[in-house]
């Protein structure tokens, strides 16, 4: 659990270098408009569960949680932990989510399974950005009790922007952005496995109820390298 001073820096951090650059490299992008790139490779989904329509990739939301035996489709790209990578969706609910814990995101992958997520999820019947922030609430001295931290969502709007996941010296940090305003909002971060021998990102939804037939579309994938 990162405390207060270290979420305060890990947000300055973030927020250095966190918009595009001349410098970026596009190591993968898929904007959807001519089909699905072949590098994509399907796991756990049928044919009927995703397709491409009018340039997006829509996916039906299935049901359980998310772990490694999630359905998903994945890209396995040339990077690992030490190098500072942004993947960035635009995701867009075309149903109403109806459970909670219902959620569409993209997932860095790292030996196959989800390590860190950014993703809009229905939490307390409200559909928000998660993970959320967590708040420290104790006294100096408590920052590693889990319990003086207290979890703050932010509702999901369209016009906030794509979901990004920022990879940066052994850390994931899940942003948003840029919205209609050309802004971007920092959530959870965390620390990532150092070593791995495969590494990419995932696109995925799940969490549906039994019988739902809820359906998510991604747009505008990439994923750029500094």
């Amino acid at each position: 659990m990162p405390t207060s001073t270290t979420c305060g820096v890990a947000a300055l951090v973030l927020l250095i270098g966190s918009t595009p650059s001349t410098a970026e490299d596009v190591i993968f992008a898929d904007n959807f408009k001519d089909g699905l790139s072949k590098k994509w490779e399907p796991v756990g989904l049928d044919k009927k569960d995703y397709r491409i329509k009018d340039g997006g990739l829509e996916m039906r939301v299935q049901n359980g949680g998310l772990g490694k035996n999630t359905p998903m489709l994945k890209v396995i790209l040339p990077f690992d932990a030490t190098d500072t990578v942004v993947a960035s969706v635009k995701v867009t609910p075309l149903d109403e989510f109806t459970a909670d814990k219902e959620l569409a995101g993209v997932c860095l992958l790292t030996d196959g399974s989800p390590e860190f997520a950014a993703k809009k999820q229905r939490v307390k019947d409200k559909l928000v950005f998660a993970p959320g922030n967590y708040i420290f609430k104790g006294q100096p001295g408590e920052e590693g009790d889990v319990a003086k931290y207290e979890v703050k969502y932010t509702d999901a709007t369209n016009d906030a922007g794509a979901l990004r996941i920022i990879v940066r010296g052994s850390y994931g940090y899940f942003q948003v952005g840029p919205s209609v305003k050309d802004e971007y909002k920092n959530f959870f971060h965390s620390a990532l496995r150092k070593e791995a021998k495969e590494r990419g990102f995932c696109l995925t939804a799940t969490g549906a109820p039994d019988k739902a037939d809820h359906w998510v579309r991604f747009t505008d994938f990439k994923v750029t390298k500094n």
